[in-house]
């Protein structure tokens, strides 16, 4: 089933009608007479989406309904439309401010109604998949940070086919919304969107006489990866369900069907806008969850966590490809001494400074992760024996090459690495070429390497120092 959608309506008939049209679209459909009924049924299985049925617009029955749904904790987050024998821009603007989504009037057009329910229904997904991966996150100790809605100004870029539409638009709305305003012409907003910031909506008025270029402006919007996840609310100049039905499908938010109006531009925009931002909150605690489970907090560098996965897929590659890499592990020299006679604040400034010469030394393809307390994980990709072993001297000596000066206490640290090396080719006989033996190598060489007087490189396959520096300090 496509989603489950939750009709409401005093009239037993009227639910009967239209459960039959939303059951031909293969919706899954329930029935409720009252808000208690819905709120009981909300509370067992909550749905996708709820159709409120009004039969008059001169009564405030659908409108109180709407308005008690909203402001239940049980049921605000569900999106809503309401339906009624006839409306006004009254009764409109009333319904948008108690919660409905969308008003249509009665007789419903059925095509209409289907392309406004799949485009909320997609809405829907889409933050409840985002709702998910945070909470997810949150289960895992990650993403701690509240969600706020409005930390920065809010742009909107009117689209219009001419420039005095645009800034006549921008006129009449600007004392009623929070925003800060943009007006393009259609035929240079793709261009100027390379220009400028990306705005959190776009305003797309559709030419009744001809719609195909605001639509391809939308479909375009949804294609770029800088702007898909903008609001986009369309304009149409006279109510075409065609052209209306396009619009949602090609993934418009909302859709103002009626043509402009300052006052319901500012509230559906409003909306648009909030939940927007509610989304862009959910994907940037997500998005720090994912970078802290897999980031070492103090260095930045990458953890043991993503470090092991991303060694086995160079291995692999190194085996479907046969092109040589390299694994070292460094380890900082006597690292406890630095502790004891320092302190940990000390000692904790030394891997920071540490961790920032290896990365400024290696090159971007490089894997550099902290696998350890003083312990790193280096893999150079599509390396052979010579470059790697000139690699690790290098690192030797940048690390080597100057104290880590603790400005707070005045004080210069010396430092220096011992790094053992293997070398995927020593190994490729064997089979298929394993990272995490390869890693067991790469330990075992560093053993050498701190054994035999430290600060200093151990080729694994060598057995022996290739290269010898004498430690400053020690």
């Amino acid at each position: 089933m496509p989603g489950k959608i939750l009709i409401i309506d005093s009239v037993p008939t009227n639910r009967i009608v239209m459960k039959v049209k939303l059951c031909s679209a293969f919706y899954q459909v329930v029935q409720a007479g009252t808000l208690n009924e819905a709120l009981n049924i909300i509370r067992i299985d909550e749905p996708d989406l709820v159709v409120v049925g009004s039969e008059n617009a001169r009564d405030n029955e659908g409108l109180n309904l709407c308005a008690s749904l909203k402001a239940s904790t049980e049921s605000a987050s569900i999106p809503m439309l309401l339906l009624t024998a006839r409306t006004s821009r009254e009764f409109r603007m009333k319904a948008l401010q108690a919660g409905a989504d969308d008003v249509f009037a009665k007789p419903v057009k059925e095509a209409a109604l289907l392309a406004r329910i799949r485009s909320l229904l997609r809405t829907r997904d889409v933050n409840e998949e985002w709702r998910l991966k945070d909470r997810t996150s949150r289960v895992l100790g990650f993403a701690e940070q509240p969600i706020s809605l409005f930390e920065n100004q809010a742009t909107i870029l009117f689209a219009t086919p001419d420039k005095s539409t645009g800034l006549r638009w921008r006129t009449h709305i600007k004392p009623l919304v929070p925003f800060a305003l943009l007006q393009k012409p259609l035929c240079e907003t793709l261009s100027a969107m390379a220009k400028i910031a990306t705005p959190d909506a776009f305003v797309i008025a559709l030419d009744a006489s001809a719609p195909e270029e605001g639509l391809r402006l939308l479909a375009e919007i949804r294609a770029r990866a800088t702007t898909r996840h903008c609001g986009v609310l369309v304009v149409l100049e006279n109510d075409r369900s065609d052209t209306l039905i396009d619009a949602l499908d090609l993934g418009a938010n909302d859709v103002m069907a009626h043509g402009f109006d300052p006052e319901e531009m500012a509230v559906r925009l409003s909306s648009i806008v909030k939940h927007k931002r509610f989304r862009d909150g959910l994907r940037r605690n997500v998005q720090e969850g994912l970078e802290a489970a897999v980031t070492d907090p103090l260095t930045g560098l990458f953890n043991r966590r993503y470090a092991l996965p991303h060694l086995k897929r160079i291995a692999e590659f190194s085996s479907r490809t046969k092109r040589d890499f390299a694994v070292m592990v460094a380890d900082l020299d006597h690292f406890k001494a630095i502790n004891d006679r320092y302190g940990h604040v000390a000692g904790d400034r030394v891997l920071e400074v540490l961790s920032g010469r290896l990365r400024d030394t290696l090159r971007p393809v490089d894997l550099l992760a902290r696998i350890g307390g003083e312990e790193f994980l280096i893999v150079l990709p599509a390396t052979d024996r010579a470059t790697a072993r000139n690699m690790a001297d290098r690192l030797c000596r940048v690390i080597n090459r100057e104290p880590v000066h603790i400005q707070k206490s005045d004080i210069q640290i010396p430092v220096t690495v011992s790094i053992g090396v293997a070398m995927a080719s020593d190994h490729s006989s064997t089979g298929e070429i394993s990272g995490t033996a390869l890693l067991d190598h790469a330990d075992r060489a560093l053993y050498g390497a701190k054994s035999t007087g430290r600060n200093q490189v151990t080729l694994e396959a060598a057995a022996r120092p290739v290269l010898n520096h004498t430690a400053r300090g020690h």
